[in-house]
């Protein structure tokens, strides 16, 4: 064999290996809102939406979902198609999972715990990684004090979730996987070219989940001061912070200058750019609910204001990045809003040491480094 030859079959056995170390990855994921499906989200490159963290992750990762990539056999596809996705998904990967180096649940806690569960009652071992968000709901806490046998790695964001499955489910602090909620920095900045108007002209408040809102407008009741909550107030429902976007009621009791409405990525971009701050009314939680919009508050260079709940523990320090103010208590609310509002230096500082913090901390690459790590070692461990 010439020396070339000898390059040539070289440089193919190191592109083998380098193709080998790359850990085939099944991905089960919310298909909610698909199309378009997560690993079609690179390639449009829509400029109005934010890059996801999954582009990123070092990995051949195959999707379960109505494209049915797995090819299953045709009478199991036919069943499939009488049954809900999150079920398919159970089925085809307790199937076909042992043909992948690892499987990974992304916040799709159902299909995790009951895929574990199956794994458990067939005796069935898969390398299964879940994130998950919060297991401290009773439903979701038996479930998984039965099921995290089965569960190669748990990534679990929350600081409080990730004691309360060590402390009171059993789950070995081994399997659980500290990593932060991320985003897109460079999606989220602000260039100057997202706010319509130049200077601070708002407040704002954005998202739905576990949100006080009707704190925030009693707080803002009576001030000069424009706040748009980029989320609904349908305060006829029990559990209004899940309102959709139609449900509307109790919106026309609000002070003139409060409005609702929520908007895709790109809007609410300009409206965190033309705010002083950001609020982040919360209801009493021990998850860290309202971390994606502080993280997107942070980094367009803009303070928050956030309600001291047991979730968001530690989330940032008080004076430095934002304010912490009790959580249902409308006065101090009120007082925070005014004080930044009152001192536009003070929150540019504040906002610009969030900026520092998620430009650190809290960026995908951060994610997806952290999700590349653990499939790599959930791929690399032996499966008896």
């Amino acid at each position: 064999m010439t020396p070339r030859a000898v390059a040539r079959a070289s440089a193919a056995g190191t592109e083998a290996t380098d193709a080998r170390a790359r850990p085939r990855v099944l991905v089960l994921a919310n298909t909610l809102f698909s199309p378009p499906y997560p690993d079609e989200l690179a390639a449009l490159r829509d400029p109005g939406t934010p890059r996801a963290w999954i582009s990123d992750v070092d990995a051949d990762l195959e999707y379960v979902d109505r494209r049915m990539r797995t090819r299953p056999p045709r009478r199991r596809r036919a069943l499939y198609r009488r049954l809900p996705m999150w079920l398919v998904q159970v089925l085809e990967a307790h199937r076909v999972g042992r043909d992948y180096d690892a499987i990974l649940c992304w916040s799709v806690a159902d299909v995790a715990l009951a895929l574990a569960l199956l794994c458990r009652l067939s005796r069935r071992r898969l390398p299964i990684v879940a994130l998950l968000t919060r297991v401290s709901e009773r439903k979701k806490a038996r479930l998984l004090r039965f099921a995290h046998p089965a569960l190669a790695r748990i990534i679990l964001p929350p600081v409080t979730q990730r004691e309360f499955a060590a402390r009171e489910l059993g789950v070995p602090e081994s399997k659980l996987v500290a990593l932060p909620w991320t985003l897109d920095t460079r999606f989220w900045a602000d260039d100057g070219s997202a706010a319509p108007t130049a200077g601070s002209t708002t407040v704002c408040a954005a998202g739905g989940e576990m949100r006080d809102y009707p704190t925030l407008v009693r707080a803002m009741t009576g001030l000069d001061i424009p706040c748009h909550i980029a989320g609904v107030l349908d305060t006829a429902r029990p559990d209004w912070w899940n309102a959709d976007d139609g449900d509307r009621r109790g919106e026309d009791l609000v002070p003139p200058n409060v409005t609702f409405g929520t908007m895709p990525a790109a809007e609410l971009r300009a409206l965190y750019a033309r705010s002083r701050a950001v609020v982040v009314p919360l209801r009493p939680t021990d998850s860290d609910n309202g971390i994606t919009c502080m993280n997107e508050a942070w980094a367009m260079g803009r303070p928050v204001i956030v309600s001291a709940v047991a979730g968001q523990r530690d989330a940032f320090v008080d004076g430095r990045e934002g304010l912490w103010v009790p959580p249902g208590d409308a006065d101090a609310l009120r007082e925070a809003v005014l004080s930044l509002w009152n001192d536009p230096e003070r929150a540019a500082a504040m906002g610009a040491a969030g900026r520092r913090r998620v430009e650190a901390e809290r960026d995908h690459r951060v994610f997806s480094d952290g999700v590349s790590r653990v499939l790599a070692e959930v791929a690399a461990a032996p499966r008896r």
